[in-house]
């Protein structure tokens, strides 16, 4: 399994990850919402099939409070990862 980069775009110059108690899921939903003191995401994955009329059954994942600096800072490098991989050429992906 990947090791989460451990560059950033802000920050130490390098972060030592305890992948001990890690658990990886695949994502298929996120939303967001705030609060007076942090932005709060939600990832989910969807469980079942889209069926037109009914209500969509999402597992909630995981749950993830951030401050508004660190919620700043995960934007930047999802900004500067996408713009990455927007520029990859299609077999590199």
């Amino acid at each position: 399994m990947d090791q989460p980069e451990s560059r950033s775009t802000a920050g130490p110059g390098h972060l030592r990850w305890d992948t001990a108690e890690l658990h990886s899921h695949q994502c298929t939903l996120a939303t967001a919402s705030v609060t007076l003191t942090e932005i709060i995401l939600n990832f989910g994955a969807r469980r079942g099939r889209d069926i037109p009329g009914t209500e969509v059954g999402i597992e909630l994942v995981q749950r993830i409070a951030l401050t508004p600096l660190t919620a700043r800072h995960l934007m930047a490098t999802l900004e500067r990862l996408i713009a990455d991989y927007d520029r990859a050429p299609r077999g590199a992906r």
